[in-house]
């Protein structure tokens, strides 16, 4: 009799054991789990489907300040661009004309315009909200610009990807990003709010199709030529104007 019950017990007891040991290794694996989404840029809750950033986008006002500034802010000409990231004319644009233009009359000593990007997510693109998420959070340790330039140079590796925060996470650890701290901001998406009110503000200037620019309130029209012809005309009239102005 007492043989039994003490088989009984010593049962429970091991019962008990293995629950422990399994309750163990799902803790495990869910940290491990969790350890290989940071590591590999993953964010730890879902961003928004694209209908669901629009739904987001409507309930917001514009605010000019979401934008992305480069160049001194005193500079006498502005500049606006308004992008998606996934857009293969955005990509184009960014890649010749957009640079030169910043080379040539922004990165200058000669304070001659400021360059104001702004996110404009189509919607029509799986992966543009994590992209414009991906460089603003880069913005956060000073590298906006150079991720921004090579989230367009690798586009095509990761605008129809499952995963494209592997893709970003690639650049932000070849740019030397403490990626603690990266993957920190796009865990908690950080900047949805700012990209989604870009977006809004984009609607309120009257922009429908990316990449849109302005020069000096003055969109422009892509259209009409050479890209970077069009926008280096704008800017040297403007330049001749303000000259006759001050005159």
């Amino acid at each position: 009799m007492n043989q039994r019950t003490k088989s009984k017990s010593s049962e429970g007891g091991g019962n008990k054991v293995f629950l422990l040991l399994g309750l163990l290794v799902v803790l495990a694996g869910g940290a491990w789990l969790y350890m290989a989404g940071q590591s590999s840029g993953g964010p730890a809750q879902p961003l928004p489907t694209p209908d669901e950033f629009e739904a987001l986008s409507a309930q917001l006002p514009g605010d000019a300040s979401v934008g992305i500034l480069l160049g001194s802010e005193s500079a006498p000409i502005t500049i606006e661009e308004f992008i998606d990231y996934s857009c293969p004319a955005c990509a184009n644009f960014a890649g010749f004309t957009g640079r030169l233009i910043r080379q040539n009359y922004v990165e200058t000593g000669q304070r001659v315009a400021k360059w104001i990007t702004y996110d404009f997510v189509l919607g029509s693109f799986p992966n543009s909200v994590p992209a414009a998420m991906a460089a603003r959070c880069a913005g956060d340790q000073g590298q906006y610009w150079p991720m921004h330039d090579m989230i367009f140079s690798r586009q095509t590796r990761w605008y129809t990807s499952n995963r494209p925060e592997n893709e970003f996470s690639g650049i932000a650890e070849d740019l030397g990003l403490d990626m603690g701290a990266y993957h920190a901001c796009t865990a908690e998406s950080r900047y949805l709010q700012e990209i989604a009110v870009s977006r809004k503000y984009g609607e309120e200037r009257g922009v429908g199709s990316t990449p849109t620019v302005f020069v000096d309130g003055q969109v422009v029209d892509l259209s009409r030529g050479d890209p970077y012809q069009v926008i280096e005309s704008m800017i040297q009239n403007r330049m001749n104007s303000l000259s006759a102005d001050n005159q």
